[in-house]
């Protein structure tokens, strides 16, 4: 049966967000994702779906779907593309993933060289678990892996709270706004990480699943943030740290372990059964080893892979 092949839409997100817990549940890729999530998406500043996403339908029913993000600042001196998308499982071995790729390829590196013109191009995207069909399909393709993810949790009611004190506190308004900038300094030194622009940051925090009371900072006498963790609830129960950082001024000191206790304890108190995180195994910082020691456990690791253009 013939292939309809067109960009999403807002009234597909029901569909999408069916495709895409198919894909999560058979890859073990992590937990299901909600409608809201999945439309919130479709919304982002400096995302336009009409141009940035495809969408595969055979006889009204969505069998794949992708999208294409360029960021609005270069990488390393490289304009970075990440591409995303999953093919329905029981639509797999007929060529579908690679047309999909190949469609979402050919816009990245047209939209790469609208926001930075003249700069090689690098393609990225998420490989799944070790020897999915994933990471066969991009090596196909000529990508190769950059990194590696680690997903972490802990069982917070089986949690043994370490007692530490912490100088942690909530996050107001202000020092949400803030974060942004103490973010954009801790991650200059990690590769492949560009700045947050001030609409992205926006629109990130203000989302649904966004749970700034769950969060913690770490302020200085001038209410600077020096270090923080963020939080989503992406998943019922799940506290999720959407990003934990310290200002590298701030390094050393110990803040990260103290923000992040906090946050575990916010949550516990909260009622949540799971907080989750992901570390890059190529973090300067050697956050994982931090992680390891206030209670996180590793559960999978997803891959990361690019190719130049």
């Amino acid at each position: 049966m013939a292939l309809t092949w067109r960009p999403a839409t807002l009234a597909d997100v029901p569909a999408l967000t069916v495709l895409a817990n198919a894909a999560i549940e058979a890859d073990g890729t992590g937990r299901p994702i909600s409608e809201a999530a999945v439309a919130e998406q479709l919304e982002a500043p400096r995302f336009d779906p009409a141009t940035d996403s495809v969408t595969v339908w055979e006889a009204g029913d969505l069998v794949a779907a992708g999208t294409v993000w360029a960021g609005s600042e270069p990488v390393a001196g490289h304009a970075l593309t990440s591409i995303g998308g999953d093919v329905h499982p029981a639509y797999r071995r007929r060529g579908i993933g690679r047309e999909l790729l190949a469609r979402l390829e050919r816009r990245g590196i047209e939209l790469a060289g609208v926001r930075h013109p003249g700069l090689p191009i690098r393609l990225r995207s998420a490989g799944g678990t070790p020897d999915s069909p994933t990471q066969r399909l991009l090596e196909h393709a000529g990508y190769r892996p950059d990194n590696y993810f680690i997903t972490m949790e802990v069982d917070l009611p089986a949690w043994e709270d370490p007692g530490h004190p912490s100088a942690a506190v909530a996050i107001d308004p202000e020092a949400l706004l803030a974060t942004r900038e103490a973010h954009n300094d801790a991650f200059r030194d990690h590769r492949n990480s560009s700045a947050i622009p001030e609409d992205v940051w926006v629109h990130w925090m203000g989302s649904g699943a966004s749970r700034p009371d769950m969060g913690r900072v770490v302020l200085d006498d001038d209410r600077r943030v020096l270090a923080y963790a963020l939080v989503g609830e992406h998943q019922p129960g799940v506290a999720h740290v959407e990003l934990l950082g310290t200002r590298r001024e701030a390094r050393g000191r110990g803040l990260a372990r103290q923000v992040l206790l906090g946050t575990l304890r916010a949550a516990r108190e909260a009622g949540y059964a799971v907080a989750e995180l992901e570390v890059d195994s190529t973090s300067p910082t050697g956050a994982d080893r931090l992680y390891a020691t206030v209670g996180f456990l590793p559960v999978r690791t997803i891959s990361r892979y690019q190719r130049s253009v």
